[in-house]
């Protein structure tokens, strides 16, 4: 409601001059104002114009008025008449724009200054209350904190998932594992174990081509197991069997097409798509043997695979070339990665120990662990090392073809299968004779 004093209100217009409006109250003074002094009353109308004037300029261009720019309906500074025709004619149009601004307002002659006041306009039932809303404040710590535990879930996730490596290898690429000594290795991927003790081993196990090994001590190694047998046989070859054993009698000494013995002098043997070459060519794969004669055995098999045999005396040297395929065993897994070829990692992929429904060989062979070889386990592989070797080794050969032998013999596998001077460490313990037969000093 207006005071009895009188509201003065300004409000932007397209005038850029500074106007006031006086409404519900008496006018600003004029030539009859209370001291009766015309003079004073018009130059007191002009005054108070041009202050109302600068204050709605100003609070025009902070954009109090709902514009940038700022103007008020024209008082007349020479008589009320002019005040009057202007307030009415503009009172309309100044009050439209106070709504997001705020109004002058007159209190009355001598009862103080000018103030600025906020005004709120009814804008219809139903609207609702008016209302200052603070701005919302985001907290952003708890979105933080909830996105670096699902960074770090998972990482952990990754770290702890069984990882699977796969190579895509290029169109022709030929994969080559190495057999020497006692026995040395190296897989198609590179990595270098070991495999010492005695028995029967899955040297490439694929469901259509099978090659098992048969790896036994011997007195030049001290009862070090060295490759002393190998089959190939499966699909690929119509399930044929071909046997390579070194050359002297007490290890074998024959070549053996499905137990037969075939090639015993130097020729060429072919069946099912697989060819058989026997002379004394090839290149070596330790030229520490370059000093014996020369027994090679050449096998061209199906599916791209190439496989040279070196017969010595007691023990046998091996290369096997081949295309990339889902294999297993002695040889690695064949993807790239040799990391996951080390002994435990295939013992724990296809057992210790070639299952006695799967072996290949056609003649049996006792497993035996040396006196070297039982000094080294007691000295080198003791306490939680060999209780959780010998739990491996339980776990990896089948119960019903498990023997002591056996059991010991992969025991050793798990202690020093890594170890590629595994033959020196045997050396401590030879005896007189042994180190004299050997030339050890």
């Amino acid at each position: 409601m207006p005071r009895s004093f009188g509201d003065v209100a300004y409000t932007p217009h397209h005038s850029r001059r500074s106007e006031v409006v006086v409404s519900g109250g008496p006018p600003p003074p004029s030539s009859h104002s209370r001291n009766g002094d015309s003079f004073f009353g018009n130059a007191f109308s002009s005054a108070s114009g041009a202050v109302l004037g600068f204050f709605a300029s100003f609070l025009g261009s902070r954009g109090l008025g709902g514009s940038g720019e700022v103007a008020c309906c024209a008082m007349s500074s020479s008589s009320n008449t002019g005040a009057a025709a202007a307030g009415g004619g503009c009172d309309t149009g100044c009050e439209s724009n106070l709504e997001s601004g705020g109004s002058i307002i007159y209190v009355g002659s001598e009862q103080g200054d000018w103030v600025t006041e906020t005004t709120y306009r009814f804008v219809g039932e139903g609207q609702g209350d008016l209302m200052f809303v603070s701005p919302v404040q985001r907290n952003w710590i708890p979105c933080l904190l909830a996105f670096l535990g699902l960074l770090l879930l998972s990482t952990v996730l990754v770290i702890w998932s069984p990882q699977s490596t796969t190579t895509t290898f290029a169109p022709g690429h030929l994969g080559t594992c190495l057999f020497w000594g006692d026995p040395h290795l190296q897989t198609f991927d590179g990595a270098r174990p070991s495999f010492y003790g005695d028995g029967e081993y899955w040297i490439v196990k694929n469901p259509s081509v099978k090659i098992q090994g048969r790896y036994m001590g011997t007195k030049w190694t001290l009862g070090l197991a060295a490759t002393s047998k190998v089959a190939v046989s499966g699909p690929f070859i119509d399930n044929h069997l071909i046997e390579v054993e070194p050359m002297e009698k007490d290890f074998g000494g024959a070549i053996l097409l499905d137990g037969v013995e075939v090639l015993n002098k130097f020729g060429t043997l072919k069946f099912s798509g697989a060819r058989i070459t026997y002379d004394d060519q090839g290149e070596l794969v330790d030229e520490a043997t370059s000093k014996w004669k020369k027994n090679i055995v050449h096998m061209d098999l199906p599916k791209g695979i190439s496989m040279t045999v070196f017969r010595w005396d007691n023990y046998l040297d091996l290369k096997i070339t081949m295309p990339p395929m889902e294999t297993d065993g002695s040889c690695g897994n064949f993807n790239g990665d040799a990391s996951d070829d080390t002994v435990e990692a295939i013992f724990d992929r296809v057992g210790a120990r070639v299952d006695k429904e799967d072996l290949l060989f056609s003649r049996g062979a006792s497993i035996s662990m040396s006196s070297q070889a039982e000094d080294m386990l007691r000295k080198y592989c003791v306490g939680d090392k060999l209780q959780n070797a010998t739990n491996e080794c339980l776990k990896e050969i089948p119960a019903t073809a498990r023997t002591t032998e056996e059991v010991s013999a992969c025991t050793f596998d798990h202690c020093f299968g890594m170890n590629a001077h595994a033959l020196q460490i045997a050396k401590q313990f030879a005896t007189e004779k042994e180190r004299e037969n050997l030339g050890i000093e």
